[in-house]
């Protein structure tokens, strides 16, 4: 009877647990392997929800000097957003993922942090955080000071979803919003459901010329923009829209990836 009983509970204890949505929290994106320690096969995107199906072996690591604790998990990898390394056949896309709670957070504790966030800016009180997306609040260093920014998804008082970015300084903080009426690239709706924090020193570049698609080979180099801080990316699902955009020479830039 005791075995019985411990069966029971060990699988409510799993079922509970896989029905709590996470949310990943390594600013550069939660590495995931084909198996726990296994062969690295890609990231998901700080910001983006988890469903963990089972959770596994203990496990830390080392960050900044710091240990990190928690488990290997096994992931739900069709209720999120992967993005598999170069060289990487999305057909891996049906094999089972894996990461490291240590870079999870729950999705309420996640909403939490950032409406707390968001209440203390003043200029924000009539707007709220669009939680409508897989990912609605991102962090990076927008600026090149050194200090983390965030930007947020949210709804202005008209029902336009608006890019709201706090730019965090050692002593205060400004706010930029993109979206509305006053965009500064005539985007009313920032409804690209791809969101995502782009690390500094990565190329960036505008991947259209006049309708014509080019790679990254295919550009001159005065046409790349290599920045020592970092930027935003964002994209439609199925539609070839979207871009680049970044803060420089105090004005927001936009290059187009189609």
């Amino acid at each position: 009877m005791k075995k019985i009983i411990l069966l029971i509970f060990l699988v409510l204890n799993t079922f509970v647990f896989s029905q709590e949505v996470f949310q990943v929290i390594a600013q550069e994106g939660l590495t995931v392997r084909l198996a726990p320690n296994g062969k690295r096969i890609g990231k998901i995107p700080y910001g983006y929800p988890v469903n963990i199906l089972e959770k596994g072996e203990p496990f830390s690591i080392k960050d900044n000097g710091k240990a990190k604790t928690g488990n290997w998990v096994k992931i739900d990898n069709t209720s999120t957003k992967v993005i598999l390394d170069e060289g990487i056949n999305d057909s891996i896309l049906k094999e089972n993922f894996y990461g490291f709670s240590g870079y999870l957070i729950t999705q309420k504790d996640f909403i939490n942090q950032f409406e707390k966030e968001i209440s203390t800016h003043s200029a924000l009180k009539d707007f709220y955080l669009d939680k409508s997306y897989q990912c609605f609040a991102i962090k990076g260093d927008f600026f090149g000071d050194g200090v983390i920014d965030y930007l947020y998804r949210m709804i202005d008082t008209n029902g336009n979803i608006r890019f709201y970015i706090i730019d965090n300084q050692k002593k205060g903080s400004q706010i930029y919003g993109l979206g509305g009426e006053k965009d500064p690239f005539k985007i009313k709706n920032y409804d690209f459901p791809i969101l995502m924090m782009i690390p500094k020193g990565t190329p960036l570049w505008s991947n259209s010329d006049k309708g014509i698609k080019r790679n990254l080979n295919g550009i001159s180099k005065n046409e790349i923009v290599t920045l020592d801080y970092d930027a935003i990316y964002v994209h439609q699902e199925n539609k070839k829209e979207g871009g680049f955009i970044f803060r420089k020479d105090g004005k927001w830039n936009w290059l187009n990836q189609k």
